[in-house]
């Protein structure tokens, strides 16, 4: 199944990048003209909130293209605000929606998934609103955490709340990838600096991605020493064995 998926992934990207640069010049151009005309709509943030927002809702998809786009067409830091409220507003609809209709019933996980959403839910339980901090920054996508946060039980709603709120900000990394990409795909801009414009994205990416691999690999770790502490008690507790005192007898 794995196999499948993996050549499926691979045979998508590789049509994409196929597409890409067969119809480059156009699709560069249809970009930079929606860009332009969004830039000069009134209003056209608050849409792009709005995209964020109903792109936060799993098992929708499009969360990272919209705050991507943002930074394409507001630059850094202008996308930053757009990006930041429509994540944190979109967090708040899911949990508001997913707790409603009770959402947990319709998922069904396989045993091994199962068992990582146990070991979450019980790190949760223990971490609180650090734990819920740290889930929120990891690399898993944002509708996925939107999602696992929510469906779980024992999640305080008002740390939720702050986590989603603090976590928020992480969106202005693709706010700048977006501005990047605005730079780099700007017809006008000179030799020297496209080169310049070029390295500096390449090298933010790599930093990115290793920042990101350190946390998801810091996220799993603390959620599986939580998850064995509660079990290691647990075993001893029940293993306690009681001893009539003397005086008893």
């Amino acid at each position: 199944m794995k196999k499948k998926s993996i050549a499926a992934i691979g045979g998508a990207l590789v049509i994409f990048v196929f597409i890409f640069a067969h119809y480059r010049s156009t699709i560069k151009e249809l970009i930079q003209t929606v860009a332009v005309e969004l830039r000069t709509t009134p209003y056209s943030s608050i849409l792009l909130s709005c995209l964020i927002i109903f792109t936060s809702i799993p098992p929708l998809i499009g969360f990272t293209f919209s705050t991507t786009i943002t930074g394409f067409i507001y630059g850094f830091p202008g996308g930053i605000f757009p990006a930041v409220s429509g994540a944190f507003l979109g967090a708040m609809v899911a949990f508001a929606l997913i707790r409603k209709y009770n959402f947990a019933r319709f998922i069904k996980l396989s045993p091994s998934k199962q068992e990582k959403y146990m070991a979450i839910q019980e790190a949760i339980e223990q971490g609180g609103f650090k734990m819920m901090v740290l889930i929120r920054l990891s690399p898993i996508p944002w509708p996925i955490t939107n999602m696992l946060l929510s469906i779980i039980s024992t999640a305080n709603t008002q740390h939720y709340i702050m986590a989603a709120l603090l976590a928020s900000f992480k969106v202005s990394l693709d706010v700048w990838i977006g501005s990047q990409l605005a730079d780099l795909s700007n017809p006008n801009l000179p030799p020297s600096a496209h080169r310049i414009a070029m390295i500096t994205m390449g090298c933010g990416l790599l930093i990115l991605i290793g920042v990101a691999w350190w946390l998801y690999r810091l996220t799993m770790e603390k959620v599986k020493e939580m998850a064995n502490s509660k079990n290691n008690s647990t075993v001893t507790i029940d293993s306690v064995v009681i001893v009539p005192s003397k005086k008893a007898i």
